[in-house]
């Protein structure tokens, strides 16, 4: 279509050169002079498609595609479309890029946090282990009575035992010997209540004296009273113990060491 309206535009300006021509080197020709003139010169030796003799009008002319057409694509265009498609291409791999580079910053910064808090964990532990020694050593340091002055400070007359207090009240629960193993099990608790300064073992104080010392203290006020009972049953009422009472406070001795760390801490 494009190009029968070139072939049209070129014969009317052929047509009008023609005119101008004839009008510039003859006289003015007539109307009529005018058209024959024309129609002469479309007539002439050139053939002009659009032009239709017999008619002495305009001839349609139908034009197709050139069957190629498709693969007649400019260079340039072919171009813009590779720079199009490697332009999203560097857009896909550089959000991609991103995308990797936030997920691996999240992720350094949440090592970071776990790192900080096991180092905070730590050091706190660390603080902790270094002031449990200088507390303890200052606990003796300000109590130096060793285990046989607490012993002979007891409110009664105990036999030297031949280990530990604690050894010799498990030596005596182990035989069979309950009434024994309250004895050495009630002088363990009064004297770990005076390592830890819970009570102040001293010579001519009675039992119920050391029970009020500790009576602000839980269950450390209460195991030391069920096992108080027991041993003044056995000690002045030479009383017989069974079994089954002897390790209701023989199986609390986790409490009561429990009791004596939360009332130190």
């Amino acid at each position: 279509m494009g190009t029968c309206k070139s072939v049209v535009s070129l014969s009317v300006v052929l047509a009008a050169l023609m005119r101008f021509a004839v009008s510039a080197n003859a006289e003015p020709l007539a109307e009529d002079q005018a058209v024959e003139a024309g129609a002469e010169a479309l007539q002439g030796p050139i053939s002009f498609p659009w032009y239709d003799a017999e008619s002495d009008g305009i001839r349609r002319i139908d034009v197709k595609p050139p069957a190629d057409l498709k693969n007649r694509q400019s260079e340039w265009l072919l171009k813009a479309k590779q720079k199009k498609k490697k332009k999203a291409n560097n857009a896909a791999l550089s959000e991609a890029f991103w995308m990797f580079m936030r997920i691996l910053g999240w992720t350094a910064v949440a090592i970071a946090f776990v790192a900080v808090g096991y180092l905070l964990v730590r050091a706190f532990l660390m603080a902790e282990t270094e002031n449990a020694g200088p507390a303890a050593a200052r606990k003796e340091e300000a109590d130096p009575r060793g285990d046989v002055d607490r012993v002979e400070s007891l409110p009664f007359q105990l036999q030297q035992p031949l280990h530990d207090l604690l050894s010799e009240a498990r030596r005596h629960y182990e035989a069979g010997n309950f009434a024994e193993a309250i004895v050495y099990l009630y002088s363990y608790q009064l004297v770990e209540l005076d390592k830890h300064q819970l009570i102040r073992l001293t010579k001519g104080k009675t039992n119920r004296q050391y029970l009020r010392e500790v009576r602000r203290r839980g269950d450390l006020s209460g195991l030391l009273r069920r096992s108080m009972l027991m041993f003044e049953d056995v000690f002045f009422g030479n009383h017989a113990i069974e079994r089954s009472r002897f390790e209701s406070v023989w199986q609390e001795l986790d409490t009561f060491h429990h009791g004596l760390e939360q009332a130190i801490a």
